[in-house]
């Protein structure tokens, strides 16, 4: 079997897809993360694509290995691993395809029907009392944890930052029912981390998650250490070594790698392998291609025990589905899909449709 053509779309505008298509017949579709979707998708076509052009799609660790070192001259994190996620992916549906298996056949043996899932609510425009509201919603939707983003980025220790008001909100409403997560996305010095993180232990917050900048691993060190509840960092970790030197460096108490990050399955796994005895909560902000695999993952993993991040904002793709099926969500559960490959149908005519080009 060869790789006969390779594309990537922009979905909306906004989702960037790879389709690969093989002299069999056989077609892969993978995911690669939504920012920055016209990088990625100049990566895919002008970087990556006459490098596996011709190439057997059997052969994931050759490919990866091939499109990372290419990608090491001008990165090759960021867009360009994404880019490869979305490669890396398809390849591997093609090859699931072929051999007629679920992903979770290949990755081992399923001993989960069903994984835990939490709400993970994106915005940061809502009062304190409307954020609790919404806990509320999801408390009673079955949903036994909730993240909240309420810091601002691009704007450290920003004094419209809602953190400590917004917890006392979703407490007074929902007292302990609810597990409350916070990531603030790298949004305070270690030293503001620290002051709000000894009122979060107060609030008996669940977890922390990426307190200070993604770099600053000595100042998630000096945080980690301070303070009695989980620190939780890696969504911006890509490769195994990067797991190594946060774990060393930074030393937070749960990982968080995300597959359409770490240039797809084929470093993914490995990631697991490595993180095995640590504790592992996987990032998790698409609803399609990476929620299923990631679901793949923990069906046959009894050690990692902590829920799936679900991203609870409204998504084009949910709303104007582009598959023929969809993951089957029941009372803060995602079921774990049977069919071949990740367990969705895609609609390859309507992606085509709704592709953007500028």
């Amino acid at each position: 079997m060869k790789i006969t053509e390779i594309e990537c779309l922009v979905i909306d505008g906004e989702y960037p897809y790879v389709i690969i298509e093989t002299d069999e017949g056989i077609t892969g579709i993978g995911e690669c993360f939504r920012r920055s979707p016209w990088v990625t998708k100049s990566a895919v076509d002008t970087i990556f694509r006459d490098a596996i052009l011709s190439v057997d799609p059997s052969n994931y660790e050759e490919i990866w290995n091939l499109l990372y070192n290419i990608a090491s001259t001008c990165g090759p994190y960021g867009s360009l691993l994404t880019a490869i996620s979305g490669i890396d992916t398809a390849i591997w549906d093609i090859n699931l395809k072929r051999e007629g298996v679920p992903l979770h056949k290949k990755l081992g043996k399923k001993i989960k029907n069903s994984i835990p899932i939490y709400a993970s609510s994106m915005k940061r425009d809502m009062s304190p009392e409307e954020e609790a509201d919404r806990a509320s919603f999801f408390y009673e939707e079955g949903f036994l944890f909730y993240k909240m983003h309420s810091a601002y980025p691009e704007e450290v220790d920003s004094p419209r930052d809602k953190t400590l008001k917004t917890v006392e909100a979703i407490r007074n409403k929902l007292d302990n029912n609810i597990e409350i997560m916070v990531d603030v996305n790298g949004g305070y010095s270690a030293k503001k981390a620290i002051e709000v993180g000894h009122v979060l232990e107060k609030f008996e917050v669940f977890q922390f998650e990426q307190p200070v900048h993604v770099t600053d691993l000595e100042g998630l060190k000096r945080v980690t250490e301070s303070l009695s509840i989980p620190i939780a960092s890696g969504e911006c970790c890509y490769t195994v070594q990067d797991f190594k030197n946060l774990i060393e460096k930074g030393k937070p108490d749960i990982l968080q790698p995300d597959v359409i990050k770490t240039g797809g399955i084929t470093e993914f796994r490995k990631i697991i392998s490595f993180l095995n005895k640590k504790e592992i909560m996987i990032h998790n902000t698409q609803p399609l291609i990476s929620t299923a695999i990631h679901l793949h993952f923990l069906s046959i993993n009894n050690s990692i025990k902590l829920p799936l991040e679900y991203n609870i904002e409204q998504n084009s793709l949910i709303d104007n589905p582009i598959t023929k099926n969809s993951l089957n969500i029941q009372s803060g559960n995602i079921l774990v899909p049977d069919d071949n490959s990740f367990g969705l149908d895609f609609d390859i005519s309507i992606m085509k449709k709704r592709a953007k080009i500028i």
